[in-house]
């Protein structure tokens, strides 16, 4: 298999079918020796590898969002402001006066946890999350499945600090649990507004940017899972990124056309500080031929008729033979061929 590698701009993206129409406009017949011959240069037939960069244009964004809801009723009386972030541990909003907290956690609030609660993981989760709050010391019994005083000591402490009942108790609605901190995108509701559980409150997002570009569907063999690119926001910087994902199935892209999403994930995290959904241009370079014969682009004529040619000069000298070559990939201005060539061969380039 032919290694690949690429990168992506804000510019249209050259396919073979472009690289057809510039040969075409070189297309000329071989002249006389005799006659007036513009100014050429020359170039060798060499053996090389070929690159090309591939240029897109992408969005850099804050990854996973959604809407998050409240399990409990009442007036909000507090809210995070847009941009705001929320740490595990902090408060989300407060309900009545009473705090909503943001836990890490993967398991859903489904229940009240508290004493004699029967044993699971959202136990568990609850107890891991107190421990890394410096609520609890952790040991080889705790934290583990099993709600006991220990627990109860740990929720009291950290409520008093928060601000809430002092009960022990992790009453629904009272915590909100998250796998990770997250990134205040949007207000749903407003402060001194009513809200009613499994009412959205807020839009919520990851605290990592990524990057998302539309892919075209005749690019989607270019690219591969894993592939280093370079990442430039609007303020000027060059970030590495990895391709992360590439979509399977066509989606609906910002124009309408059907497109592939592919993800870039970058590898500075702080990289574009307080920019978001805004343009960025993604670069990816790939191989697209190991060890070939090639020679300059612009020695390629098309021929009358179909077909194309490079004039090859002879090694004993005199006028130019218009020799017939099969064109291949192509990339660093530079494009394979195979037919009547060799290396070593000198072709005619025209300035």
């Amino acid at each position: 298999m032919k290694k690949r590698t690429i990168a992506f701009i804000a510019v249209p993206v050259v396919v073979a079918g472009g690289l057809t129409a510039v040969l075409l406009t070189t297309g000329r017949p071989a002249p006389p020796a005799d006659a007036g011959q513009p100014a050429v240069n020359t170039a060798s037939v060499s053996v090389r590898d070929l690159s090309r960069t591939e240029t897109m244009n992408g969005v850099i964004a804050y990854r996973d969002e959604r809407d998050l809801t409240s399990s409990k009723g009442g007036i909000v009386t507090m809210l995070p402001g847009v941009g705001d972030t929320v740490k595990s541990g902090g408060v989300l909003m407060r309900v009545d006066e009473r705090p909503v907290v943001l836990f890490n956690g993967t398991i859903p609030a489904y229940r009240d946890l508290g004493p004699g609660i029967t044993d699971g993981p959202d136990v568990a989760q609850l107890e891991e999350t107190l421990v890394s709050l410096g609520y609890g010391k952790k040991s080889s019994t705790y934290p583990d499945a099993h709600w006991n005083s220990v627990t109860t000591t740990a929720l009291k402490k950290y409520q008093e600090d928060v601000g809430a009942v002092i009960d022990g108790i992790a009453s629904l609605g009272e915590i909100s649990f998250t796998p990770g901190d997250i990134r205040i995108a949007k207000r749903t509701t407003t402060v001194g507004a009513p809200v009613v559980p499994g009412q959205a409150v807020l839009t919520v997002s990851g605290t990592e940017r990524l990057v998302t570009v539309d892919l075209d569907p005749a690019d989607r063999e270019l690219v591969a899972v894993g592939a280093a690119v370079k990442v430039e926001p609007p303020n000027g910087e060059k970030v590495d990124g990895t391709i992360e994902e590439v979509g399977t199935a066509l989606e609906a892209g910002a124009d309408g056309k059907q497109v592939y999403k592919l993800k870039v994930k970058l590898a500075d995290a702080t990289a574009g500080d307080n920019v978001a959904l805004a343009p960025v241009t993604v670069r990816y370079t790939t191989v697209v031929a190991q060890q070939a014969l090639t020679v300059p682009v612009a020695a390629v004529v098309g021929v009358p008729g179909g077909g194309y040619a490079v004039d090859v000069l002879p090694p004993q000298g005199g006028a130019a033979v218009r020799t017939p070559v099969e064109l291949g990939a192509w990339g660093d201005g530079f494009v394979v061929v195979t037919g009547g060539v060799q290396a070593g061969d000198k072709v005619e380039v025209p300035k």
